[in-house]
């Protein structure tokens, strides 16, 4: 398994590269900021924590994993929760979205900050996993109350809340079964956790093509104003 996970592992890292590249590119080439949500800023704080980070920014500067892992997984709500606010015309689902927020954000300060750091407290994963979960569902539910002319799965926000609500589902279950498992049965542990990672590479996979939509969607309204 040892080999399996360094090669997934790689093909995680590509994954994200190959998204934070398209991102910029969409920015830096094309001019897609707001269009694409400033998605750019979240896929290049990834890359900084997830994939430089714990290998070599951590070995360099001695740095303890939750020192990097928690303000990520604050930034992370922070920014889906910029994210989807755009998204929603009532005061109702602005209210919900911000709610989530605020106690997802609240309780992880509180939980980490009851052990103390370098600890990393994992009810704070919990919290970022429970706001993934209910805000993409929100945003499904508020797509089936306000439907509009335009396919729902060119838009960006669908690939997104699905990557989410993929990858929360599943690390919901991993989270909490996997603890049970690695007590009772080591081989379906290691199972679990290839399974993950083959999912961590899915939901990257899900937002690139999500800023593909993007891409899409700007050069059919440049077309049109040609015309």
């Amino acid at each position: 398994m040892l080999v399996i996970d360094k090669f997934l592992d790689y093909i995680y890292n590509i994954v994200v590269i190959l998204a934070m590249i398209y991102s910029l590119y969409l920015w830096v080439k094309k001019g897609y900021t707001a269009k694409q949500k400033y998605f750019f800023v979240y896929l290049v704080i990834v890359f900084i924590v997830d994939v430089i980070g714990f290998e070599y920014i951590r070995k360099a500067f001695n740095i303890h994993q939750t020192y990097l892992f928690f303000p990520f997984i604050i930034f992370s709500i922070l920014y889906f929760r910029y994210f989807y606010v755009q998204e929603y015309k009532t005061k109702k689902d602005h209210y919900f979205l911000n709610t989530i927020s605020a106690i997802s954000i609240g309780m992880s300060f509180y939980f980490q900050f009851s052990i103390g750091f370098p600890q990393f407290n994992n009810n704070v994963f919990l919290m970022m996993i429970l706001f993934f979960l209910l805000a993409s569902l929100q945003w499904f539910l508020y797509i089936i109350r306000f439907v509009d002319e335009q396919n729902i799965t060119v838009k960006q926000s669908f690939w997104v809340s699905f990557a989410l609500l993929f990858w929360s589902i599943f690390a919901l279950f991993r989270m909490y079964l996997g603890t049970w498992l690695y007590n009772y049965n080591q081989d379906i542990f290691n199972v679990i956790n290839f399974l993950f990672s083959i999912c961590n590479i899915m939901m990257y996979s899900f937002f690139i093509k999500g800023l593909r939509c993007v891409d899409f969607d700007g050069r059919r309204m440049i077309k049109k104003k040609k015309k």
